[in-house]
């Protein structure tokens, strides 16, 4: 039945009367040929979304990796300070159990450095929320772009949005552990 088809539109013949018609089979062979083309075509459309997929998701794996890193290496250092102050304590320890003078600890310094990487450390952190605070910002503005765009009242529906999440200030707290 395609090969008649094919007869009758004229598929695949030329206006050239020195060649001579294609048999049946031949166009049974070339209407195939042509399904398996878009088959593959179908394949291949189909790989390059695989591809873009696997692409986005290395892409997500490695920043992934990167913070974990990140992550590892500040665990790293506070062990070895911890490393350090246990070190230092033993010493004082054996220096008692022999009967020496073991001087007072630097109470202050060592107030000093622990304020010193609290507030290395809630930079980091501050720095991190800073970052995610301009991604929504960006994504916010861009919404409302096309909101504006779709004919819709942006201030309206943003109003009210945020006033009731306000979260409440613990800071209470974190002078009374500094006294």
């Amino acid at each position: 039945m395609l090969a008649e088809e094919l007869l009758r539109t004229g598929g695949g013949t030329t206006t050239d009367t020195s060649q001579k018609p294609s048999s049946g089979r031949e166009r049974v062979q070339i209407e195939s040929l042509r399904q398996e083309l878009e088959g593959a075509k179908r394949q291949i459309g189909a790989l390059k979304s695989e591809k873009s997929q696997i692409e986005a998701e290395a892409n997500n794996q490695r920043n992934l990796s990167v913070k974990l890193e990140s992550d590892l290496k500040s665990l790293s250092e506070a062990y070895n300070s911890i490393e350090q102050a246990n070190y230092r304590l033993d010493a004082e320890v054996k220096a008692l159990r022999q009967g020496g003078s073991v001087p007072y600890p630097d109470v202050e310094a060592i107030k000093a450095q622990a304020k010193e990487e609290a507030e290395k450390d809630s930079e980091a952190e501050r720095n991190d929320l800073l970052v995610c605070l301009g991604q929504e910002q960006t994504k916010v503005e861009k919404l409302s772009t096309r909101l504006t765009e779709l004919g819709e009242d942006v201030d309206t529906l943003l109003q009210g949005i945020g006033d009731d999440t306000a979260i409440p200030d613990d800071d209470d707290e974190d002078e009374d552990d500094e006294e």
